[in-house]
């Protein structure tokens, strides 16, 4: 069966298909640097984040991370806030947390099924180490063990909040 297209369909076929490579090819590109987060728990405002890959976070700036494998999100990375950096200390008294004497809150002895929540790290934190925290209640984050101070070779980069 004979195709008979004219010389203008044929441009046309040609030009969208170039366009359709070259936005593939864009975004794919862009993933090296960007990446797009989604919020489908209530430990932080908004839903939608933009990451930027290889950016380090300071003091009170969102952070994307992988955290260490855990009971509770095994395939999932994680958008905190960085609360202490290195040099800063973390102090417990009994399950209320502290960084450099300022009260963050406390945390849980089980979780909401039944468990057992050790807390983090006492004491400064080391270079390349974070303190990744959420204000929510049930946060998971580095009051707990499991999740504990996070080095610079989890972070994938600073997260903004989109919406």
């Amino acid at each position: 069966m004979a195709c008979n297209l004219t010389p203008l369909q044929v441009q046309r076929i040609l030009r969208w298909g170039f366009a359709g490579v070259f936005f593939i090819t864009a975004i794919w590109a862009l993933s090296f640097f960007y990446l797009i987060g989604f919020n489908t728990t209530n430990s932080l405002p908004g839903y939608v984040y933009l990451i930027i890959r290889y950016h380090r976070p300071a003091k009170n700036e969102f952070v994307a991370f992988h955290p260490p494998p855990n009971d509770f999100y095994p395939h999932r990375w994680f958008i905190k806030y960085v609360k202490g950096t290195a040099g800063d200390v973390v102090r417990w008294d009994g399950r209320v947390f502290s960084i450099n004497d300022q009260p963050l809150g406390s945390a849980k002895v089980r979780s909401e099924n039944g468990i057992a929540l050790a807390r983090g790290t006492e004491g400064q934190i080391p270079p390349d180490y974070y303190f990744v925290w959420s204000e929510h209640a049930d946060s998971f984050d580095s009051r707990y063990a499991q999740i504990d101070l996070v080095h610079r070779d989890r972070i994938i980069g600073r997260a903004y909040r989109l919406f």
